[in-house]
């Protein structure tokens, strides 16, 4: 099972850590009372679909031997307007250098969007979510 635990320091920043003790800091924005001192949870949001591609696509590239010298994603999302102001559209740009077969990278990303990318699967087909207080 997976778990990471989240432990609030002060204002609006929290420290999020997982079992190998990992640890990034959240916070919001100035503008949304925060200091701006860390990642606010939508960006996670964001890195987490983006990193979860990024670590199928290499992975499956390596192993087909390609030339990767250079990777890199943009990720950007528009947002509602109104509260829950939750994603309404999501771009995802891949970067990869021109040795790399195009073939290669459409077959890679595809076994990632559509078998491999565990975070984009969790936001298709929403899990169970349970909630509880202590």
């Amino acid at each position: 099972m997976e778990e990471v635990s989240l432990k609030w320091i002060n204002g609006l920043k929290f420290l999020l850590t997982d079992k190998e003790n990992h640890q990034v800091l959240l916070d919001s924005s100035k503008e949304g009372g925060g200091e701006g001192a860390g990642f606010k949870p939508i960006h996670l949001f964001m890195a987490s679909i983006a990193g979860c591609m990024a670590m199928d696509i290499v992975s499956i590239l390596k192993k087909k031997r390609e030339d990767l010298k250079d990777f890199s994603i943009e990720i950007t999302g528009e947002r509602a307007q109104e509260h829950p102001k939750r994603f309404v559209k999501i771009d995802i740009k891949f970067k990869v250098n021109e040795e790399v077969n195009r073939k290669s990278l459409e077959e890679a990303f595809l076994l990632s969007k559509e078998k491999y990318c565990s975070v984009l699967h969790s936001v298709l087909n929403p899990p169970e979510i349970n909630f509880y207080f202590e």
